[in-house]
């Protein structure tokens, strides 16, 4: 018989039936520093506090949490690592009903939105996926703004200086989530 051998094929079987280890939210923490311990642990339970579950997994460059929103069953935010600092990404679904908060940001957030991938679906609606959800169509500084929800759009690094605009988006986000007719 060519090939593996029945006990190479038995461990393969035993291996894939093992339970998934859970990551500790701490392990978390932990990795993206003290400096944005605060932040994170107030995010994390104001997104807890608004129907939003999270689930955690390691990837390349760190860890990767998600915050999904029960009712609506879509992303609302990750926490990723990018060469191994953290950043934030919003999924900014309602952005054009916080346009002003948008407006206000400190420049080189603005610069990070300007920069993201646009969404081509917004302006072709066959092209890209057709279980795309659209990305964000917004003014930011008199343009137009049509970002793609899937190239790491709405992505920040967490800083003194970002962490109130960042925490504030989430806000404004939520609210358009639970209530779209109040902001």
């Amino acid at each position: 018989m060519q090939g593996r051998d029945t006990n190479s094929k038995t461990l393969e079987n035993s291996v894939a039936r093992m339970p998934k280890q859970v990551i500790p939210f701490s392990d978390f923490l932990v990795a993206a520093g003290a400096s944005h311990e605060a932040f994170i642990n107030q995010l994390h339970i104001y997104l807890q506090k608004n129907d939003c579950v999270w689930k955690i997994r390691e990837a390349a460059n760190g860890y990767v949490v998600s915050y999904i929103h029960k009712p609506s069953k879509r992303t609302v935010a990750n926490y990723v690592f990018r060469k191994k600092i953290p950043m934030l990404r919003i999924y900014a679904d309602n952005v054009s009903s916080y346009a002003d908060i948008v407006a206000q940001l400190p420049a080189a957030m603005k610069d990070a939105i300007k920069k993201g991938g646009d969404c081509s679906r917004l302006s072709d609606p066959n092209a890209c996926n057709s279980r795309c959800l659209k990305g964000f169509d917004f003014i930011l500084d008199g343009e137009r703004q049509q970002k793609c929800r899937c190239h790491m759009n709405f992505t920040f690094f967490m800083d003194d200086e970002s962490e109130p605009h960042l925490l504030e988006i989430m806000e404004r986000e939520m609210r358009a989530r639970v209530n779209p007719k109040i902001i």
